[in-house]
């Protein structure tokens, strides 16, 4: 679904979207560099990357993100109750690993759900990872 809202906005008259080399895309990042500059090779969006040499710096992103395997949140898929607690990514990942150092890995759809009643209380305020 990423890419596909990439595409939609480039539709929509976007100058420019936000990816990430796919070893880091997904989940809570951005969708797939690779996977956007395939889907539109050969089209009017087409976004002059080469795919081979995008795939060459992705496998030092591969490698590179191995290294610190042990620090990654856990965090497997994505998931729609974002659209429930609306915790931008970085802190969904930040507080997940959070929640799990602080022995509440069984508790996390009621960390979830105190996130959201916590914004709704403050006003739903506008959140953004920097």
């Amino acid at each position: 679904t990423g890419v596909a809202s990439m595409l939609a906005a480039a539709h929509a008259g976007a100058d420019a979207v936000d990816t990430a080399m796919d070893a880091m895309s997904g989940t809570t990042s951005q969708p797939s560099l690779g996977a956007l500059v395939a889907s539109t090779a050969g089209t009017n969006l087409d976004t002059g990357l080469n795919l081979t040499e995008v795939s060459t710096v992705n496998e030092y992103w591969e490698e590179a993100r191995g290294l610190y395997a042990p620090f990654e949140s856990g965090q497997k898929s994505g998931s729609a109750d974002v659209y429930i607690h609306e915790m931008p990514g970085g802190q969904y990942t930040n507080l997940l690993f959070q929640s799990a150092q602080l022995g509440l890995t069984g508790q996390w759809s009621q960390v979830k759900k105190a996130y959201a009643a916590a914004n709704r209380l403050l006003g739903d305020i506008i959140k953004v990872t920097p």
